[in-house]
């Protein structure tokens, strides 16, 4: 069997870890895989790749390049043969397969796998403009019906894409992007820098931006106020300017920039607590799983989220997390009450950690195999 995993982003992106493990683990498994992503000049984060790179020139938010992404995807799948071709949303990472497969150029079986609602998501963060939006829908469905099958990451999107017109039957639900729990759980715990040592330390790994809300987590982080705590921010800095009336708390910010997951994860272990904020009810957010909450989990580090759907989709309040009120003020109370209750706080993280198992990189395999064998038959 020979795979193709095909997504317009970079490797270093946080949507392609999905790609990596799964990937990886079908290596192992002495699968066929080539991992064709968007082009990037960036150190790549992975350096042991069992799989076949393929990089390709290409965007994520802009008509050049999603355009430019199809026509090289294009030419590189008219000359080459897989099985399966696992594509994943955006949809131009799928276009090039349904209109050569509608053209009899290829006959390989088509998966597209719908990590979110990327068209509502770039929408409401404004990275296209909104009237665009019915548009790309109307083509995303128009691609969708070409498809064999859809996995989608929770049964909320399921629901959304049924609602749409899609037959259940031709929706897979995969929960989450899969982690890779011994790798995680075998990491040793590393200080960013000496000075956090004698300090309580709040961790976050993710991008630092006004759409991922983290001027509320540093709005939370200022109501804590305490002298003996340390907010380290992990991720690319997308919007510094949200930092600049800081001035008491600006030294007890500490922020890495962007670096290889696992040493991202090698600081959260650090941590004491690790942290994730939204109070945006939208469909782009509620059908999420996100990755970072699996990572959090399996790190067996407590954890602190607001109760949205997308952290329900995953977390229990008092048992496996604390989930506060959407807003900044309950949101640092309940980063407080883990910070001084650190016996229940160890207890959560213990049931989060036997939880994360349910989302394995290789539960996830076993159920796309599942997948591939269904609509190669």
């Amino acid at each position: 069997m020979k795979i193709a995993l095909i997504q317009n982003v970079t490797l270093n992106d946080h949507r392609s870890v999905h790609s990596h493990h799964v990937a990886c683990e079908l290596c192992r498994r002495g699968v066929d895989v080539d991992v064709i992503v968007q082009k990037t000049e960036e150190e790549l984060q992975y350096t042991e790749r069992p799989y076949q790179l393929i990089e390709l020139p290409g965007e994520t938010y802009s008509i050049k390049g999603q355009l430019q992404f199809i026509l090289n995807s294009y030419h590189h799948l008219k000359g080459a043969r897989y099985d399966v071709i696992h594509a994943k949303n955006p949809f131009s990472s799928l276009f090039s397969a349904v209109l050569l497969k509608e053209l009899g150029k290829i006959d390989s079986r088509i998966v597209y796998d719908m990590r979110g609602l990327w068209i509502e998501f770039g929408a409401d963060t404004g990275k296209f403009p909104s009237f665009l939006k019915h548009g790309l829908e109307m083509v995303e469905e128009m691609l969708i019906k070409k498809c064999d099958q859809m996995v989608a990451i929770s049964s909320s999107l399921q629901e959304i894409l049924c609602r749409k017109g899609v037959p259940s039957s031709k929706v897979t639900v995969i929960v989450g992007a899969g982690i890779d729990i011994q790798k995680i759980q075998s990491l040793e715990p590393v200080l960013f820098s000496e000075g956090l040592a004698n300090l309580k330390r709040v961790g976050y790994v993710g991008t630092i931006s006004v759409a991922r809300e983290s001027h509320k987590i540093i709005e939370a982080f200022e109501t804590i106020n305490r002298d003996d705590c340390a907010l380290l921010m992990i991720g690319p800095v997308i919007e510094p300017e949200i930092f600049d009336d800081l001035t008491r708390y600006r030294e007890r910010i500490v922020l890495p920039g962007f670096v290889p997951q696992y040493a991202a994860l090698e600081y959260l272990k650090s941590c004491q607590v690790a942290i994730s904020y939204h109070d945006i009810e939208s469909p782009a957010y509620t059908v999420a799983v996100p990755s970072k909450i699996l990572e959090y989990m399996a790190a067996g580090i407590p954890i602190v989220a607001t109760d949205h759907q997308m952290y329900r989709n995953i977390l229990e309040d008092g048992r496996t997390a604390v989930l506060t009120s959407q807003n900044p003020h309950d949101f640092a109370r309940g980063i407080e009450y883990v910070l001084e209750n650190p016996e229940v706080g160890e207890k959560m993280a213990e049931n989060a950690k036997r939880e994360a198992e349910k989302f394995s990189i290789q539960k996830v395999v076993d159920q796309l195999m599942a997948v591939y064998e269904s609509v190669l038959k």
